[in-house]
């Protein structure tokens, strides 16, 4: 790596804590989040540390140098400040031991020592600690008056305290809670030699110092970084925070809260992205902030960029929710809500940015534009399995054209994303060989969507997939008998989840055909009101017979979901 990007080395916790230097979590920096689970991953480690006496890597820890012995956390906050936890419940430990007058002087200067070194000065005036960890403008206070001093909140303080705090406080009682079972007997030279022997020698971080927080984003592009995703936030939200002062930075403070409240903090980096490329040119994930920031420079290209987030935020959550209220307005309520319901299933996330744009400039054709995403997702991917960088690039093309006013109807949209629609003939043969397994409730709910579209072709009749009472009956079962395995052979696996084996029966007469021959669960199919399961062969059930089936759902399909409305 470029010696004037960063410095790396790897200090243990008790170079990184006992070295005189601070650190400081920015106040905009997301609030402590670990919990149990993340807790006891910890103590096992450390606890293997001890055992195996070897050395325990935390990951990397990125630093900003802001000046001399002060620096800034950019990445890394969760893990110091739980190691703080528990160097805490250690100290305590040994004051309560010396409350206890066990050992009571050398325990008292353990403690002494101990706060010293890994927590920090405490001033003769205010008593108050000069903290070598200062944590972010919502857990600071807290952690300072609480758990530096060893202060348990009143019981209303901490009910009305953030979650972070409560979980800050949760910690710190977990782990003094493992400290004391497991130092029971201890008069205090078996924990001060575990904190001096494991946790300050054993612990090791990669530790990275930066000059900025822009060449911080850099190192998490080098490093690929787990997490990177909630790091861009950061970045981003520290960046865009730094633009504003006195007022303006209130007002950016609580338009970026409704941002979060809205998308919420762990899907925000996919919206980011999604928004970007909704009517910009396709970026990476690990490259977007590094383009924000070249693309916002004033606080002027703030208030706009953050205005234009809030708007398309309420959208990009309605796309994920057909009955959302932003919908009722729009002339095309029912359409628009039929067609979400659809690609709901459809489970897929690459036309998200390419409907944010649609419905930004064409909300009146936005039914048309769900009726052409729903047909090629279904024919492109839910059929065909293409997936991959080819879909999100058309979208793109597609996105920017609306985004510029160079696309203005349905029909033109169609042409512009004909690429992504399979022919006739190859979206025949696709279905033809179709396999979709019902092993959870998304899939069931697919199937069942198809098969309720095949019936309203046969029949006329339409029954909405989503109201329905029909079940997903299996002709060949799941669990297939000696009978059905000598009828289909060995590899009987590979035609159960064929949409050619699959019908349409109420649940009643699903249940009582069960596990059957097929004789005997005919008699249910033929009292079916459902068209596609009454015309099943009277005799008998084989690959011959379910392949034929296949392919007459394969011509169905052919001209049910189709764009020649919009293409011809």
């Amino acid at each position: 790596m470029n010696q004037n990007l960063l410095t790396t080395s790897n200090p243990n916790i008790s170079e990184i804590l006992g070295n005189g230097r601070k650190y400081k979590v920015p106040a905009y920096q997301r609030d402590y989040s670990w919990d149990e689970d993340n807790w006891q991953d910890l103590w096992e480690d450390i606890l293997e540390s001890e055992t195996t006496n070897q050395e325990h890597y935390l990951g990397a820890i990125v630093l900003q140098n802001i000046n001399n012995n002060q620096y800034e956390i950019i990445d890394g906050q969760q893990r110091l400040a739980t190691i703080t936890l528990l160097i805490l419940a250690c100290i305590q430990k040994l004051k309560n031991l010396a409350q206890n007058n066990i050992q009571k002087e050398e325990n008292e200067e353990r403690v002494a020592l101990l706060i010293s070194r890994f927590i920090g000065e405490k001033s003769p005036v205010s008593l108050a600690y000069s903290s070598k960890l200062s944590l972010n403008k919502n857990n600071n206070l807290f952690f300072q008056e609480y758990l530096l001093t060893h202060k348990t909140p009143a019981k209303l303080f901490f009910i009305k305290t953030k979650d972070s705090n409560k979980l800050l406080y949760k910690g710190y009682e977990y782990f003094l809670k493992k400290v004391e079972n497991k130092f029971q007997n201890d008069t205090g030279i078996a924990i001060a030699g575990f904190l001096e022997k494991t946790i300050a020698q054993k612990l090791r971080f990669i530790q990275v110092v930066v000059e900025d927080e822009y060449k911080a984003f850099l190192v998490f592009e080098t490093l690929n970084s787990r997490g990177v995703g909630f790091s861009v936030s950061d970045l981003l939200k520290n960046y865009l925070f730094s633009l504003s002062k006195g007022e303006d930075l209130d007002i950016t403070e609580e338009k970026w809260n409704l941002i979060i409240e809205i998308i919420g903090l762990n899907h925000f980096p996919t919206f980011l992205r999604h928004y970007w490329i909704s009517r910009n040119n396709i970026v990476r994930q690990e490259h977007l902030y590094r383009v924000l920031r070249s693309h916002i420079k004033n606080l002027s290209d703030l208030y706009i960029f953050l205005d234009s987030l809030y708007e398309s935020a309420t959208f990009y959550n309605a796309l994920n929710d057909p009955s959302d209220e932003m919908w009722k307005p729009h002339p095309k309520y029912k359409e628009i809500q039929k067609y979400l319901n659809i690609l709901k299933i459809f489970n897929l996330k690459h036309h998200l940015p390419f409907l944010l744009i649609s419905y930004e400039k064409l909300s009146l054709i936005f039914d048309k534009i769900l009726e052409i995403v729903c047909i090629i997702s279904f024919r492109n991917t839910i059929i065909g399995g293409y997936h991959g960088k080819n879909i999100e690039d058309e979208y793109n093309k597609t996105a920017k054209k609306i985004a510029k006013g160079e696309i203005t109807t349905a029909k033109e949209i169609a042409i512009s994303l004909k690429e992504l629609y399979p022919t006739n003939n190859d979206f025949k043969n696709d279905f033809e060989t179709k396999i979709i397994k019902t092993n959870d409730t998304i899939s069931k709910k697919l199937v069942k969507y198809i098969l309720l579209e095949l019936e309203k072709d046969a029949e006329g009749a339409e029954e909405d997939w989503q109201s329905s009472e029909a079940t997903i009956e299996h002709i060949l079962p799941q669990n297939p008998t000696e009978n059905w395995i000598e009828i289909f052979g060995k590899n009987v696996e590979k035609f159960i989840f064929r949409i050619g084996n699959y019908a349409l029966l109420k649940q009643k007469h699903n249940n009582n055909a069960g596990n059957a021959d097929y004789l005997e669960k005919f008699p249910f199919y033929e009292k079916s009101h459902y068209k596609t399961t009454q015309n099943l062969p009277i005799n008998e059930w084989n690959p011959y017979l379910l392949e034929k089936r296949q392919e007459e759902f394969a011509k169905r399909a052919t001209h049910i979901w189709k764009l020649d409305n919009y293409l011809q």
